[in-house]
């Protein structure tokens, strides 16, 4: 185990003074043995005193322990005690004497005569203390206490008689004792110096680490000094009786006061005076707390040198500093941090009466879909007090069947798309509202820059404007309507005198009526193409679909505008594939809708271009293109080439006239008929516009009807508009054991249930022509089908099921791709669920 330094030194040096200590007895002990031997007598004469001082100690003794006995006093008896100590020092010193022979072998039985003397003594003392003065006596005037005092002056006068010629024979020995004795002293001497040398080498480095220890202590102190002085917190140190020790210059400049004017003032003395007696009871509490505790950002009230008041933040702790354990605050002033809450909320709420007044819904959503801000207009709608909307999801506010609308809108913004679409909605009185809804996303910052955490929504309520669109409209359609009648006579009357039936016509006067006609067809095209509009706006405009071949209808297309091309000095061109492409479609809006775009090309052509139309497959879909060599469609006026009234504000293209109608109709149409319209502009001249349509395919031949059940395979209707999709879905079934027919569109569907009865029925909600939605609440209304099992298998089926809620009967719901697994279990299930009912 190693020992502390202070240890070693102190162990050292008393080791280094002993053997000094014995170098110098040795030394005089020698000298003092070899004067003996020239003086005999002298040593003879020391032996005697030696003993003659042994009998008077025991006679001392002897009589204060007989003063004891009488007086029974405890001076008395720590004399006697002192005295019996006395002789048997003096009895050990004797035996330590040069004796040899009988004078030893007296000197011990003295010794023990003495000893047995001394016991008798304390037995007297002894019946003294217990038994009283009559019992000591007792023991004093014995025989054996007379005997044992006859017995020691006989041996002390016979032991000084030998001791003469003990310490003739002695003198010799003490020679040889002297020589050994001093080199035993120079030994004694060089141990010591080697010693002490050692010692001082120990004491020189100790001090030099001492030193360096002070040093680097002195550096940690000035260290944390430096850099409790250099904190922008105010860091205060206070004894455990709630006295400052200490501040840092933040504080002082914080509280406003000198360190000499804080200095064993009570730390309380810095809080308001209400708050002094709390924080006094407080403050002597931390004493209790554990070693290294710590208590963080308590705000409390301070009060500085000049009286005035202000927020701080403070965190308690305590330090031991010289084995004194004190306590700390470090202290933030927050008046800055206040100020700006309070401006924030005084912000917040100009804010929030400012969007309260906007008569808009205006929100923000976080990426749970929680309203963490809502001006007032959404309570209105909702019906609903602020905390009743705040924290809560769209599902919770808007209810499932409302959510199950907007969900899609919502998923695409949280995407990190814009979103811009209109609804209508039922407010909580009970009125009919209709909005344009706009859905921002909001990203977040730092790492999270490319993340979504939220969107905002401004809700625009239109239904004035719609109202007056509609009484626009309504205006439009009457005054067309009222102008048809006369211009059908104008034109007739036209026709007739340019024909020549009121005779013929001088060259001028036909001139002008020419003009008129033109005019007249342009204002009847006007009124046609405003009626369309109107039609399509209102959902009146008829379509009568029927599957048909595109490559006759394009021909004869493009043979009507034969002669308006040869006026422009354009050719006409189709290109077509020789397998024939079939789409369902009402064929006289498709001739309404190319005969738009090759009236456009024909007219943007250059003389002498030419207008190709292309007919082939893009994506899965039929796709007829026109395009021409014009001068290309002008940036600015690419984003409205589809509203209506819309012209590209060019000189050049007003000069070719025209409604601004035309693009906007037949994208209407067009997306009647489940279709696309677009358009490309290239940099150097020339665009093409495009439509597509989904491609009609033929069902396939229906089989004689089989037993439902026979051969224990089942029969399942299968609809599903991909043919890749329906051919995997057929193999599952067969390997399952059960025969499929396969429908690709929902009248094809109607056709194989009038005509066979089913065990089961697939269907994808997305089909062409039809909602699956649509027909499955068809499928209910009828006898025959109306506990026909269905399983939707969509991509949007949990979309589906949400909007559909109860209202349609469907077995399950189940996610494209397909686990075919579970599919196969849940028509298994669907099969033996109604053939448990009896149904056949």
């Amino acid at each position: 185990m190693k020992l502390p330094f202070r240890t070693n030194i102190t162990l050292a040096l008393g080791l280094g003074l002993l053997l000094m200590a014995l170098s110098t007895v040795t030394s005089y002990l020698t000298l003092n043995a070899l004067l003996e031997g020239e003086q005999s007598e002298e040593k003879i004469q020391v032996t005697v005193v030696l003993l003659e001082r042994l009998v008077s100690q025991f006679k001392t003794t002897e009589s204060l322990q007989r003063r004891y006995l009488l007086t029974n006093i405890d001076k008395d008896l720590a004399s006697y005690r002192q005295a019996r100590a006395g002789v048997q020092q003096v009895l050990r010193s004797a035996v330590g004497l040069p004796m040899a022979g009988e004078s030893l072998e007296d000197l011990r039985t003295l010794q023990g005569l003495i000893g047995r003397r001394l016991e008798l003594m304390e037995r007297a003392v002894s019946a003294r203390q217990q038994a009283g003065l009559e019992a000591a006596t007792a023991i004093v005037g014995s025989d054996l206490n007379r005997q044992l005092n006859d017995d020691i002056e006989e041996l002390a006068g016979r032991t000084k008689n030998a001791q003469t010629l003990t310490l003739e024979r002695s003198e010799q020995n003490a020679r040889r004792t002297a020589q050994t004795v001093r080199l035993l002293i120079l030994l004694s001497g060089l141990l010591s110096l080697g010693l002490l040398g050692w010692t001082v080498r120990a004491v020189i480095r100790a001090q030099a680490n001492n030193r360096r220890i002070q040093a680097e202590l002195a550096d940690s102190e000035t260290m944390s000094r430096a850099i409790t002085e250099s904190m922008a917190d105010g860091v205060i140190t206070a004894s455990p009786e709630g006295l400052i020790v200490n501040a840092n210059s933040a504080a002082r400049h914080l509280f406003g006061y000198r360190l000499k004017d804080l200095l064993e003032q009570p730390v309380a003395m810095l809080l308001p005076a209400r708050w002094q007696p709390g924080f006094s009871a407080f403050f002597a509490t931390l004493g209790d707390r554990p070693l290294g505790f710590r208590e963080s950002d308590t705000e409390v009230l301070a009060v500085r040198r000049d009286g005035s008041e202000f927020p701080v933040n403070v965190s308690f702790g305590d330090v031991n500093v010289r084995g004194r354990r004190l306590f700390t605050a470090i202290i933030r002033d927050i008046s800055e941090r206040k100020h700006t809450a309070d401006a924030l909320r005084d912000s917040e709420e100009q804010l929030r009466q400012l969007t309260d007044n906007v008569p808009a819904l205006m929100a923000y959503v976080d990426s749970e879909q929680r309203f963490q801000f809502h001006n007032k207009a959404y309570e209105e709608i909702f019906g609903l007090p602020r905390e009743k909307i705040h924290g809560k999801t769209l599902l919770e506010i808007a209810g499932p069947e409302f959510y199950s609308r907007i969900s899609g809108h919502v998923r695409a913004v949280l995407s990190g798309y814009p979103v811009r679409y209109e609804r209508e909605q039922v407010t909580a009185s009970g009125e009919r509202r209709e909005y344009v809804m706009s859905y921002f996303p909001r990203y977040g910052e730092g790492d999270a820059q490319d993340t979504v955490i939220g969107f905002f929504t401004l809700g625009t309520d239109v239904t004035e404007l719609k109202r007056i669109d509609r009484m626009k409209s309504e205006f439009v359609s009457t005054v067309s309507h009222e102008l048809r009648t006369p211009l059908t006579s104008i034109r007739g009357s036209l026709g007739l005198v340019s024909g020549g039936v009121a005779g013929a016509l001088p060259e001028r006067a036909k001139s002008l009526v020419e003009i008129a006609k033109n005019n007249c067809e342009r204002l009847i095209r006007l009124i046609n193409d405003i009626l369309d509009s109107e039609k399509i706006e209102s959902g009146k405009m008829q379509f009568e679909l029927q599957p048909l071949e595109l490559l006759p209808l394009l021909q004869r297309t493009l043979a009507d505008n034969e002669g308006f091309a040869a006026q422009h000095q354009v050719k006409l061109t189709l290109h077509a594939p020789r397998q024939p492409l079939k789409v369902q479609v009402d064929s006289d809006r498709l001739l309404q809708v190319m005969t738009n775009l090759l009236s456009n090309a024909i007219k943007f052509s250059p003389a002498q271009g030419t207008v190709l139309v292309l007919l082939g497959r893009h994506a899965g879909r039929v796709r007829v293109e026109v395009s021409d060599n014009g001068p290309g469609i002008p940036e600015e006026f690419r984003q409205r080439i589809f509203q209506k009234f819309s012209q590209a504000d060019s000189s050049d293209t007003r000069q070719k006239g025209g409604t601004g109608l035309g693009l906007a109709i037949s994208k209407a149409i067009i997306e009647r008929m489940d279709g696309s319209l677009g358009f490309t502009s290239r940099v150097d001249g020339g665009a093409t516009f495009f439509f597509e349509l989904p491609e009609w395919r033929e069902a396939p031949p229906v089989t004689a009807p089989m037993s439902l059940y026979g051969l224990n395979r089942p029969r399942i209707l299968v609809c599903e508009d991909d043919p890749d999709v329906a051919q995997l879905i057929g193999m599952m079934l067969d390997k399952a054991g059960f025969d499929a027919d396969i429908a690709h569109t929902a009248a094809q569907a109607r056709d194989y249930l009038r005509m066979e009865s089913y065990a089961a029925m697939t269907m994808d909600i997305q089909l062409p022509y039809e909602n699956g939605l649509e027909l499955i609440r068809s499928l209910r209304q009828d006898g025959r089908t109306a506990d026909l099992p269905v399983l939707v298998l969509s991509v949007t089926a949990a979309e589906a099921r949400l909007y559909a809620g109860a209202t349609v009967a469907v077995s399950d719901w189940l996610e494209k791709p397909i686990d075919e697994q579970r599919f196969l279990n849940c028509l298994r299930q669907a099969v033996d669920s109604r053939r448990s009912h009896g149904k056949r």
